[in-house]
């Protein structure tokens, strides 16, 4: 019997068809974990979509820093942030080992799916390197930097975390356009998360020197 979890493309989607996928394996289902909902049914598998739930993401986050290593959650996180098509089924596989054989698993590169984490996760990373190293910030008026990417990978908590740390004390906004979101900074304070429908308006106020002021008054 097969069964396929459709489920959201980021890490608390994904964390919590893993979870639920632990459930339909230990009922004697063959798991497949698919992100996104760009998917064709087959007649050979079942196809149930996941609601995410945050608390079974996080059990499942603790679980993997627990039972096998922080070590192990980064390449998993960095797997989830990659595009490829097979990641869910990667992490799911992984964490089989993982969860057998502990912190062990991070060098037993001749399971297949052990590779596969680990050359998706070196490839996210270096992405986000990428653009650590070569984004570039146009200066707006109100004295707010701004910066448009395009990323294959959902590198967009990676690169900020970085420019949060080194540009403490400055406005800026990062946009990754190709998923609609954006890590939106005010001097002195917690980066934000923004995505959605309201990106398009945020995107063009950020041009109108007038709005500034109430654009900041949204977030903070």
């Amino acid at each position: 019997m097969n069964v396929t979890l459709v489920c959201e493309d980021n890490i608390e989607g994904i964390m919590t068809a893993i979870y639920d996928g632990w459930v339909y394996m230990n009922k004697g289902y063959s798991v497949n974990i698919h992100p996104g909902s760009d998917y064709a049914p087959t007649f050979f598998s079942e196809f149930i979509n996941i609601e995410t739930d945050n608390s079974k993401a996080e059990r499942v986050i603790r679980s993997i820093k627990i039972k096998i290593s922080e070590e192990a959650y980064i390449a998993v996180f960095r797997t989830c942030m990659n595009f490829a098509e097979d990641k869910g089924d990667a992490v799911f596989e992984f964490l089989r080992y993982g969860y057998r054989y502990g912190a062990r698993v991070m060098k037993m590169l001749h399971v297949p799916a052990v590779m596969r984490v680990m050359e998706l996760s070196r490839k996210t990373s270096n992405e986000a390197h990428s653009f650590i190293e070569f984004i570039r910030f146009e200066e707006l008026k109100g004295n707010v930097l701004y910066s448009r990417i395009e990323p294959k990978c959902d590198v967009l908590s990676q690169v900020y975390a970085h420019f949060q740390n080194r540009f403490p004390n400055e406005n800026w906004i990062i946009y990754d356009q190709r998923r609609i979101k954006a890590a939106v900074h005010q001097k002195g304070m917690a980066t934000v998360l923004v995505e959605g429908q309201n990106m398009d308006q945020l995107v063009k106020s950020v041009r109108k020197d007038d709005e500034y002021e109430e654009l900041w008054k949204v977030f903070f």
